[in-house]
């Protein structure tokens, strides 16, 4: 090998690692909860980061509280979720209620940890909304897988 080759050669295998895109592992997180006080579901698509990159499909249904106009299916998207931590056998959501007119009147904490029997995320919800008097905290069990 001349040394034009190898010195073209080095400075490839230099740049490979700038120009190469990252590789980030992708996996799903679906969630739901269906009891007397709620109605929740998501499937999202979560990244190499350990957040949520994508919500593909979100709901919520509060059945418990005074506002009957609540009650109703609202859709979860991205941008109401508005804390995330999924990292090593913790997870933990923050998501805001939005009303009819997507204004936040309460939100949604789920808090999991990993259990491997079955691959999933055991843990409990806190479910805070703004009501007639002040704040109505409902509190429940979830599981994510």
């Amino acid at each position: 090998m001349s040394f034009r080759t190898i010195q073209t050669l080095g400075f490839t295998l230099f740049c490979l690692p700038l120009v190469a895109p990252n590789a980030w592992a992708t996996g799903n997180l679906d969630c739901s909860i269906d009891d007397k006080q709620l109605n929740f579901e998501i499937f999202a698509l979560t990244g190499g980061t350990g957040g949520i990159v994508q919500v593909n499909q979100g709901s919520i249904e509060i059945k418990a509280g005074d506002d009957k106009a609540l009650r109703s299916r609202r859709a979860i998207e991205q941008k109401h979720i508005e804390h995330q931590w999924i990292y090593g056998n913790e997870l933990r959501l923050r998501i805001v209620v939005p009303d009819a007119k997507d204004e936040p009147t309460g939100s949604l904490i789920l808090i999991g940890a990993y259990k491997s029997a079955d691959d999933s995320y055991a843990g409990r919800y806190v479910l805070s909304l703004d009501q007639a008097g002040g704040e109505k905290v409902f509190k429940g069990r979830m599981k994510c897988g």
